[in-house]
């Protein structure tokens, strides 16, 4: 089921998203470039949040080698725990016991929910440079304009 929620997860960000995009560019077609650049503010400010919640997982663990130690995935007490790692981007906070087995104190959807944020940030901002771009080098054509 947990294996399902991966596939899932862009269409999860990306549907309620590009929906609210869809709704402000058909509320305001005057300046689609605003609409796109905002986006990428949504999108980061998300990003951010989803950053914040993962690191708030890795500094607020009072002691990770004794969250490590009870944990019931890796086997009894003392079972060969090794060292905590501990990464920036993505944050994480992985228990590395000494037969090479893993687990991550900060909640497995972060890192994918963060890719998937910052790569609608980039799309936005792509979209938003292509009609900048493409609004300077035709700007007396106006959306609707008659010829």
């Amino acid at each position: 089921m947990v294996f399902l929620t991966f596939p899932l997860l862009p269409l999860l960000v990306f549907g309620p998203l590009a929906s609210v995009v869809k709704l402000l560019t058909s509320i305001d077609r005057r300046n689609p470039v605003a609409i796109w650049s905002y986006s990428v503010v949504v999108f980061l400010s998300l990003a951010s949040l989803d950053y914040g919640w993962g690191f708030l997982h890795t500094i607020t663990v009072p002691d990770a080698g004794e969250v490590c130690l009870s944990s019931p995935r890796e086997g009894p007490r003392g079972g060969g725990f090794d060292r905590v790692d501990y990464g920036l981007f993505p944050p994480s906070a992985e228990c590395v016991w000494a037969s090479g087995g893993t687990s991550d104190l900060v909640p497995g959807y972060v890192a994918p929910l963060l890719y998937a944020l910052l790569a609608g940030a980039a799309v936005c901002a792509v979209v938003a440079a292509h009609l900048a771009r493409r609004a300077r080098r035709d700007p007396w054509q106006r959306e609707g304009a008659t010829e």
